[in-house]
């Protein structure tokens, strides 16, 4: 039987979504439920609904945590460059930090973009995925200004390159990358991802 977490001086409500943070990385999306949080926190099964109006609003919750995770991961990889950085690489680090954070917190990653888990109302689940995907907005919007895909829609363009580091964390983190590919590395993969990024950029100045 899972033991009350050692948590007695956070609110509750903090309480239920750090509670849940853990029952996730240790057991899983399937461990989550009002029940199993209530009893890991030590209190009562309809304590949640105090805070939370269903599970699916606790877990958008738990997932806008990630999302300032990763919002944090980019922001940090954007910083430790040299002042004059390129949009080219400034994006590159970006990715890269992108990927580090998914490979760090594969469960919580998952639960992100489980939709259909997730109360979508929820407000800081909104804040914290559009912000997020705003800091993609913002690199995107650097390279159209020198030139790559500058008749492009932005938030299409950021999409399509989400969608392409996000396919290549997911699959690195399953092992299912590497089971065709097997000897190369992480560094490699997403090398070779960006450099098709930056091919099209080129052939866009043709």
């Amino acid at each position: 039987m899972a033991q009350p977490a050692r948590l007695p001086d956070l609110p509750l409500d903090e309480r239920l979504v750090q509670v849940a943070l853990e029952l996730l990385a240790e057991e899983g999306l399937e461990a989550l439920t009002l029940r199993s949080i209530a009893r890991r926190a030590g209190v009562s099964h309809g304590a949640p609904a105090r805070h939370f109006k269903s599970l699916a609003d606790l877990l958008a919750e738990v997932a806008a945590r990630g999302y300032g995770l990763l919002s944090e991961a980019m922001v940090q990889s954007d910083a430790d460059l040299p002042f004059g950085a390129s949009p080219e690489e400034r994006m590159a680090v970006a990715s890269r930090a992108y990927v580090d954070c998914a490979l760090a917190n594969p469960a919580l990653f998952a639960l992100m973009f489980r939709v259909d888990e997730l109360d979508v109302s929820n407000a800081s689940f909104v804040r914290d995925s559009r912000s997020a995907f705003d800091g993609l907005l913002h690199h995107v919007r650097m390279a159209q200004a020198e030139g790559w895909h500058a008749d492009s829609e932005t938030r299409r363009l950021a999409g399509s390159i989400w969608a392409t580091v996000h396919g290549l964390a997911t699959l690195w983190a399953r092992g299912a990358y590497q089971g065709p590919i097997p000897d190369v590395s992480l560094d490699d993969a997403l090398t070779t991802t960006l450099e098709l990024v930056r091919d099209d950029r080129q052939g866009d100045a043709r």
